[in-house]
């Protein structure tokens, strides 16, 4: 495993403050998946024992939506400002995806601004709806205006869908939910024309697209049939788009996932993600090992998802690299 080196941009971290909001607010949990443990020292073992080069930290779900305006603000700034300082602490093995304070769309462009001129973060972290509003939603148009305009990463993970009740299944959402729910987001953001208007914006969906694999062909159906943009979709542009997204491979280093991911996203797509430390750290070689042994995957396969897609995403890592 030495000579892999991989870049991980699914993996997160919780800062105090972060986490003391949640139990202000009285979260305890992630809709029902236990908070885990983190620290600098156990990410970076992680790390050495996977042959990870380098993680792209991010917040997880629940993101910031739980948090009053005002005090959001604050604990953006805050978060993200301890994110560049460890990133600076550490320039080979972390890089950061900043948080926005949403949906405050002002406090968003100002800290986008701030994190990604200042901070020199590598990109942001948006979430797959906030306060039960769904990216493709014209509030958040001048948001998606300043990404494209800065050719920008974001990294979009899941949070439980509008409605979720964990007494109606009896399990987290993370279990089924998060998958579902990044599908409905790429659905949203199609549909609604923004993937079409901001083009120069690169985004990142977790977990190999949830279930947009399975369905790609039954939700494109449904975009040409229904979808209210003009002029409307047709099926080649609704597949352009679908290869579009990067996918990173949490949580589909398995057979049943992959062999449909593969069929979508082109290799040039296809991005190393671990969830750590959301993922039982006891899954996660196994995953890699999967990835390097699949027959399905060749040589020039692995080495684009291990690094090169990420590379070429990344700036500071390329130079540092190079």
């Amino acid at each position: 495993m030495s000579t892999r080196n991989l870049i991980d941009i699914h993996a997160h971290f919780l800062t105090d403050e972060y986490l003391a909001a949640m139990r202000a607010a009285g979260l305890h949990d992630v809709d029902g998946f236990p908070l885990p443990d983190w620290s600098v020292e156990s990410s970076l073992e992680l790390m050495d024992r996977c042959d990870i080069k380098t993680s792209i930290l991010s917040i997880s779900a629940p993101g910031i939506e739980f948090v009053p305006a005002a005090s959001a603000r604050m604990l953006t700034r805050k978060i993200n400002e301890q994110q560049a300082k460890l990133v600076a602490l550490y320039p080979h093995r972390f890089g950061g995806f900043a948080l926005l304070p949403l949906p405050d769309v002002d406090s968003a462009l100002l800290e986008m601004a701030y994190a990604l001129d200042v901070l020199s973060l590598d990109g942001i972290v948006l979430f797959t709806n906030i306060n039960q509003i769904y990216l493709g939603d014209k509030r958040f148009e001048p948001v998606f205006e300043e990404l494209d305009r800065r050719n920008a990463v974001v990294f979009v993970h899941p949070v439980a869908p509008p409605g979720f009740n964990i007494e109606r299944l009896g399990f987290p959402a993370p279990a089924i939910e998060f998958p579902f729910e990044t599908t409905r987001m790429i659905m949203n953001l199609i549909a609604s024309g923004t993937l079409r208007r901001y083009p120069r914006v690169r985004i990142i969906v977790a977990h190999g697209g949830g279930t947009l694999p399975f369905l790609a062909n039954r939700i494109g159906r449904n975009l040409v049939r229904f979808g209210k943009v003009s002029p409307a979709f047709t099926p080649e542009e609704v597949m352009t788009a679908f290869r579009s997204f990067y996918y990173d491979l949490t949580a589909v280093s398995h057979p049943h996932a992959i062999d449909a991911l593969l069929t979508l996203a082109p290799p040039e797509r296809l991005l190393y993600g671990s969830d750590h430390p959301f993922m039982l750290s006891s899954l996660i070689p196994p995953a890699i090992e999967f990835v390097y042994s699949y027959p399905k995957m060749d040589g020039a396969t692995r080495k684009a998802l291990a690094s090169s897609n990420a590379l070429k995403l990344f700036p500071r890592l390329a130079a540092r690299a190079a």
